[in-house]
């Protein structure tokens, strides 16, 4: 290959052709050498040597200097402790190297098999647990990492600030909302007032009623006899609810309700922000005294005592205009109360007399039903309870093929049978009683399932809600596939800060136990999402452990 020669570097001759007279002299004979020799305005380039770059064997001898001082015993322990830690290091080093050869080697002929399996439990199943409860089970390890307090401390008092800042907002609203309409809509104020011996009376005059009036800024503020006063409506309950549904559109709106005790009449508002800075609060459920829509207490009116962290309110979504089309596809609207201001509500508890209601007994023999039958379920479900509800909910739904969501008993018990979930036929008769109370035959396969397996309290459910509204951006009720592998963060695993496993391999076994969940192989709904995290609450013991679960991994 051909090289020219332009000032100290070299370049191939095909690529650059500085001057057009090189093809000429080439052709003449000349190599660039001489034709660099006869030219001295250019440097020339000196041959490289490549006999001198070899290594002699004088350089690769160790040249140790001499008249070096003897070291001290303080360097000597340095180095012996340097020495040992090496040693052990490197021995850690390949035992953890022929674990991870042992696991592999185990787990590569029943990987085939779990890609095929099916509900019956055709999966390959050592010691009672299959390949994917083993890799759902992974998701415990962030429980053992230790208890950051700064940090949580930090994020928890940032929460309650906003919590805070959005109650004030809410209520706000509502009390300008209420008295300003109960000012306007006072029928007092088409009465006229009393009228003089004069027999002319103008309109605008003060004897006009109050509405007709040409009123003046300082004289807008009118007291009437039967209108709404900023103190009736201050003796109030407020608390943060939610709704049950499987749509996660729906199930992630934030509502903020009223209770009011002067009347026994409650209102419900939604509160939507919008950036950081946009915000807007809307009534979702008018001002009004309704009532209980099902259960023991259906048609009995709202209470004090109907209101705690846990209840259910329930109205007839016929009877709201203004609700969601998403909302109205249910019969039953039903809130679940999510947070309560326990101060206000004990207050207003003392103040009152409410006559005991009968039924608080049979409510709680109906409790303690389904309270044994779901710890039953919950030993049986220990260990392998995200598979069992994930594959549970997929199977009721696929069950219920007119999509009312309804099912009836023989569907039930068939449910149970094949995931192979052990309930007498008296706990089962005596739960079926009790979710069959308007003697339908069928009942909500989401309300069964809650009663007969149990559901995460309230805190838990809160952290699970905000991991997804995080993903869900776009508040659409689902999530992509993509999104989850982008947001999932395995980087504080107990496993990959150890070395047994890499971030990639925890990601991946949390993926395929989700998608395992999923009705769609590149979305994940809300549903769904809960429904996996339901299953890994049953094994959880202590609150704090599994909001580590869930806030470690998505960094909320």
């Amino acid at each position: 290959m051909d090289f020219e020669v332009k000032g100290i570097a070299a370049s191939l001759t095909n690529q650059t052709q500085p001057f057009s007279g090189r093809k000429k002299l080439l052709q003449q004979g000349q190599t660039p050498r001489s034709w660099a020799i006869q030219n001295p305005s250019l440097p020339v380039v000196p041959r490289l040597d490549l006999g001198s770059l070899v290594d002699s064997d004088e350089e690769e001898q160790d040249i140790i200097p001499e008249n070096l001082p003897a070291p001290t015993s303080k360097y000597k322990l340095k180095y012996q402790q340097y020495k040992t830690e090496m040693k052990e290091g490197y021995k850690q080093y390949s035992q953890r190297n022929a674990e991870k050869t042992k696991s592999k080697i185990t787990q590569q002929s029943p990987r085939k098999k779990i890609d095929d399996k099916c509900i019956q439990g055709e999966e390959s199943i050592v010691g009672g647990l299959t390949t994917l409860d083993k890799k759902a089970l992974l998701q415990h390890g962030y429980a053992d990492i230790p208890y950051n307090a700064q940090s949580s401390m930090k994020k928890s008092d940032a929460e309650m600030v906003a919590a805070q800042r959005k109650k004030q907002t809410v209520a706000e609203q509502v009390m300008i909302d209420h008295l300003s309409r109960a000012v306007i809509s006072d029928p007092e104020q088409n009465l006229p007032t009393e009228r003089p011996d004069s027999a002319l009376i103008f309109p605008d005059s003060k004897t006009a009623p109050l509405r007709f009036r040409k009123r003046t800024l300082h004289e807008t503020k009118i007291r009437t006899h039967s209108t709404l006063t900023e103190n009736m409506l201050s003796h109030k309950v407020q608390f943060d609810g939610r709704i049950i549904s499987r749509n996660g559109h729906d199930a992630c709106r934030e509502l903020v309700g009223f209770f009011f005790a002067h009347d026994q009449s409650l209102t419900i508002y939604e509160y939507r922000q919008f950036g950081k800075n946009r915000i807007s609060v809307l009534p979702f459920i008018q001002k009004n005294i309704y009532s209980h829509q099902c259960g023991r207490r259906k048609g009995k009116q709202y209470q004090l005592g109907d209101f705690y962290i846990g209840a259910n309110l329930t109205f007839l979504s016929s009877d709201h205009s203004s609700l969601p089309e998403s909302i109205k596809e249910n019969t039953l609207l039903i809130l679940r109360i999510t947070n309560i201001d326990q101060i206000a509500l004990d207050s207003l508890k003392t103040d009152s007399v409410e006559p005991e209601d009968n039924l608080t007994s049979q409510e709680a023999n109906d409790r303690l039903i389904l309270k044994a039958v779901q710890d039953a379920l919950k030993e049986q479900l220990h260990k392998r309870g995200v598979r069992i509800l994930t594959g549970l909910a997929k199977y009721l739904q696929q069950l219920d093929k007119e999509g009312t969501g309804l099912l009836d008993k023989a569907d039930f018990k068939q449910t149970l049978q094949v995931f192979h979930l052990e309930v007498s036929e008296n706990d089962f008769e005596s739960a079926w009683q009790i979710l069959n109370g308007n003697d339908s035959g069928k009942v909500d396969y989401g309300e069964f399932k809650r009663a007969i397996i149990g559901e995460m309290n309230e805190y838990r459910k809160s952290f699970v809600r905000k991991a997804f509204m995080k993903l869900d951006f776009n508040k659409t009720g689902s999530v992509p596939i993509t999104n989850i592998r982008k947001c999932y963060c395995a980087k504080k695993h107990p496993q990959v800060i150890s070395g047994h496993s890499t971030e990639e391999e925890i990601k991946l076994s949390f993926l395929e136990t989700l998608k395992d969940a999923c009705s769609k192989s590149d979305e994940v709904t809300y549903g769904e999402f809960e429904d996996y995290y339901e299953g890994l609450s049953i094994g959880i013991v202590h609150d704090e452990d599994f909001v580590n679960i869930v806030r470690t991994p998505w960094g909320i």
